[in-house]
């Protein structure tokens, strides 16, 4: 892996953060309430792993 496609910790945590938000606030985006709250669940443990793994840095 070169070094741009590397994050750091925070950079990881940032863009997880900004996804969920994305998919939390874009409901209207998906063709069911089911896959908006499939991608939401998705998107909040990535961003729980993001923070897991900055606090543990």
């Amino acid at each position: 892996m070169n070094e741009t496609a590397e994050r750091t910790a925070d950079e990881e945590l940032e863009r997880a953060r900004s996804d969920y938000l994305a998919v939390s606030r874009g409901a209207h985006l998906f063709a069911t309430d089911q896959d908006h709250a499939e991608a939401e669940e998705r998107a909040w443990e990535r961003l729980e792993k993001a923070l897991a793994a900055l606090e543990a840095s």
